[in-house]
């Protein structure tokens, strides 16, 4: 009897140990990238985990976060010159507009990262934010 004890407690141990950890806050991890061969391989090494169960969640929310790693400066990088201004340039376009009152996921579809612009009555689905946080859309609410 005494040794089913010990299983137990020792599973819940490992269960205990392993909610806590979820638990502690997001879990940073230090990333080197100084080439694009380097980014690259990170890439590589995200796309690899996203085929672990949970990971994509956790790395959504913010549970899982990177930082970069500071390393001494070899060289001070050259400064490249701006892009000089032309007279008569075009002006920027505005941002998209998706004129609907309830805004769902289906409809971001179309929409890639940026802004997007929502008439102020517009409801949005808690999925359809979840989306445009997914892809990088910036919700703007117009005024009438």
């Amino acid at each position: 009897m005494s040794a089913i004890r010990d299983e137990i407690r020792a599973i819940l141990r490992e269960e205990l140990s392993a909610l806590l950890a979820e638990h502690s806050g997001p879990r940073v991890e230090t990333v080197r990238i100084e080439t694009s061969d380097d980014l690259n391989a990170f890439a590589r090494r995200i796309a690899e985990q996203m085929s672990v169960p949970g990971f994509a969640s956790k790395l959504q929310s913010g549970e899982v976060r990177f930082a970069l790693e500071r390393s001494a400066p070899a060289a001070q990088p050259r400064a490249i010159p701006a892009a000089p201004k032309l007279v008569g340039a075009a002006p920027k376009p505005k941002a998209p507009m998706l004129d609907k009152k309830l805004i769902t996921e289906a409809d971001l579809a179309a929409f890639g990262p940026g802004p997007l612009r929502v008439p102020p009555q517009a409801r949005v689905t808690p999925l359809a934010k979840d989306e445009a946080r997914r892809k990088g859309i910036r919700i703007e609410r117009i005024e009438p």
